[in-house]
């Protein structure tokens, strides 16, 4: 049996244990919250910058995207964002080994991370070959509007009389 001076260092020991992974969790937490992580694409015409829980906090672009089409700006944005998503899970690992260390629960926060965010984007497609643009033109400004729609018949006056065709002609079908 184990005499009371060994049972109280053990208490000490779990406790002081308690007390310093706490310490090493709240860290933990101070260093996701701080999480920023920025992807580009277009060749840097685009940016975009997710914060702590991979949610974008921020888009930048440069003066390239004038050259770019809406639809490729748009893309642009969503591949810079799924480049930066997908280092969240690499940059949480690296966090947790940094404060944690490898446990059951910082393996489980570095897979729910991988599932919750995509992999990579593939390479950046090609930009589009030139003279294979949609281009949509208006008419100028001061071109002659066009004619107003012809005005509708005024509808013929029910006749109330005892017919017995009522609404309709004895000459055609209705």
């Amino acid at each position: 049996m184990a005499d009371l001076g060994d049972v109280e260092r053990m208490v000490d020991d779990w406790e002081r244990d308690a007390k310093e992974k706490a310490a090493r969790y709240q860290r933990m937490q101070q260093e996701v919250q701080g999480i920023s992580i920025t992807g580009s694409a277009a060749g840097g015409a685009v940016s975009v910058t997710v914060g702590s829980n991979g949610i974008p906090t921020g888009v930048a672009m440069t003066d390239a995207v004038r050259k770019l089409s809406p639809d490729e700006i748009a893309a642009a944005v969503l591949t810079a964002m799924q480049q930066a998503q997908s280092r969240y899970p690499q940059r949480i690992r690296e966090i947790l080994a940094e404060t944690v260390g490898d446990d059951e629960t910082s393996r489980h926060l570095v897979a729910t991370a991988e599932e919750n965010f995509p992999p990579p984007p593939e390479e950046e497609p090609p930009p589009p070959a030139p003279g294979r643009q949609l281009r949509i033109e208006t008419e100028a400004d001061d071109a002659t509007p066009p004619p107003p729609p012809p005005p509708r018949p005024k509808p013929r006056p029910r006749d109330d009389g005892d017919d017995d065709f009522g609404d309709q002609t004895f000459l055609r079908r209705d």
